[in-house]
């Protein structure tokens, strides 16, 4: 059973009589999109599937919870695959919707977001969602032709965690009401940019060990802008997306809040995640060149007798020569 951590039993923690926190197993995570929440998802995956969690199935597609025409409405039950369903998490990708989600979840759910920097997310949404080809784009640099043609204004790449929080158009003089609404609704949004630091938070927030939150990074892309820095086009993509900057400006600095509320005692915890995540790298690195220097050796060993009993039963015919396109044949059959 996981201990308490820094400041003991807060109020984000579930704790027993004896001050022993308790591992959260209710879970709603919104998954933002480009913000390295398919890795998260798989670190909750791993967890349920580990402790006979039950997680919340899309019924029109395995992406998220949209309607037939993969259109997102805010959630509601009926785009469960079963509505019925006493789920313990949510993964997919949803369009947050507070009382949709009451209605499957019990009030004692963790609810847990995830924000990146938003230039890079654009970046990234830009490669993945293939928006050069999809707005025939041909200039030489697709992301500042882009962002220079307002006629790309109203495309999906506007404000796009407004429309994931389920307040798409939100009015400028609200957005501090708006995001403070959110921040009493979800007991921890991660930062992609600090993301050790992020899943160590979520950790002792959930009361669980630091091999729960072990992970290998998933859809990792790579795109020749990703490492493009020009502060005025990220300056012309704040004008564009003003709600991404100011959420992720928060809670930036929300994240940072809460670290400093856990006391010594986080950083301890971060370093024993950092070498143990470590650890595991060195030890899957070591794991697949010997699992590939042994599948060398037995291709190697497997042709060298396939080869010789091909020679045997080819000189064995009088007048036959043996097969030189044997060895082809073996490796790809």
């Amino acid at each position: 059973m996981p201990s308490s951590f820094g400041d003991g039993c807060n109020q984000k923690r579930e704790c027993s009589s004896n001050d022993t926190c308790q591992p959260k197993k209710n879970i709603v995570f919104l998954k933002v999109h480009k913000c390295a929440s398919t890795t998260v998802t798989a670190v909750l995956r791993k967890y349920a599937a580990a402790n006979n969690l039950v997680i919340a199935h899309p019924k029109y597609s395995g992406a998220g919870f949209c309607d037939r025409r993969c259109i997102y409405p805010p959630f509601r039950k009926e785009l469960m695959n079963n509505s019925r369903a006493k789920p313990n998490m949510l993964l997919n990708h949803i369009v947050y919707n507070e009382e949709g989600l009451a209605e499957v979840f019990p009030p004692d759910t963790f609810y847990v977001a995830i924000l990146r920097e938003p230039f890079a997310a654009f970046k990234s949404y830009f490669s993945y969602f293939h928006l050069a080809k999809r707005h025939k784009i041909t200039a030489k640099d697709p992301i500042k032709y882009f962002l220079e043609n307002r006629h790309f204004l109203k495309t999906v790449a506007n404000n796009t965690y407004a429309a994931e929080f389920g307040v798409p158009n939100p009015d400028t003089r609200n957005y501090g009401k708006i995001i403070r609404h959110i921040d009493s609704k979800f007991q921890l949004v991660m930062i992609t940019d600090y993301f050790a630091e992020s899943l160590v938070l979520l950790k002792r927030y959930l009361c669980w060990d630091v091999k729960d939150i072990l992970y290998e990074s998933r859809q990792v892309n790579h795109y020749s802008f990703k490492d493009l820095e020009d502060p005025v086009l990220r300056q012309i993509h704040r004008k564009w997306s003003p709600f991404n900057y100011a959420i992720y400006d928060y809670f930036n600095k929300t994240l940072w809040r809460k670290i400093q509320q856990e006391g010594e005692s986080f950083y301890k915890d971060l370093n024993t995640f950092i070498s143990m995540l470590n650890l595991q790298k060195v030890t899957r690195k070591n794991s697949k060149k010997a699992t590939r220097k042994n599948s060398k050796k037995a291709t190697r060993k497997n042709s060298k007798k396939a080869t010789r009993k091909n020679s045997k039963k080819a000189t064995s015919k009088k007048g036959t020569k043996p097969c030189d396109h044997g060895l082809t044949m073996i490796q790809y059959y």
